[in-house]
């Protein structure tokens, strides 16, 4: 199954790091399409070590957190990879686990 069909028009390309591996997105793709075309399903892992990975897909249940550090800001944080679009020299790391109990806030 081709994941691209030709006759779909699309942005140009974003080059960003998933997991310190070069990858490059269609500009407007969301974080959630990215890992998942690359083959990641586990976006992070919950305080006792379990995997996790998009569930609703549209923002409710913020199963797809990633860990993302962009070129405006220097500090990661916690985003929901299916509400957030790829950008030009993104870092995306999954695989983390999430932190402890509390509002979610910037991570370092």
């Amino acid at each position: 199954m081709r994941r691209k069909q030709p006759h779909v028009l699309r942005g140009g390309q974003v080059k960003l790091t998933v997991n310190g591996s070069a990858v490059t997105a269609d500009a407007g793709e969301t974080v959630a399409t990215v890992l998942i075309a690359n083959g990641i399903i586990a976006f992070n892992r919950t305080r006792s070590g379990e995997p996790r990975g998009p569930y609703c897909n549209m923002g409710t249940c913020f199963e797809c957190q990633v860990l993302v550090t962009t070129a405006k800001s220097a500090r990661s944080r916690w985003l929901r990879a299916c509400m957030t679009r790829a950008e030009e020299n993104m870092d995306i790391r999954t695989g983390t686990r999430l932190p402890g109990p509390g509002p979610i806030e910037d991570a370092d």
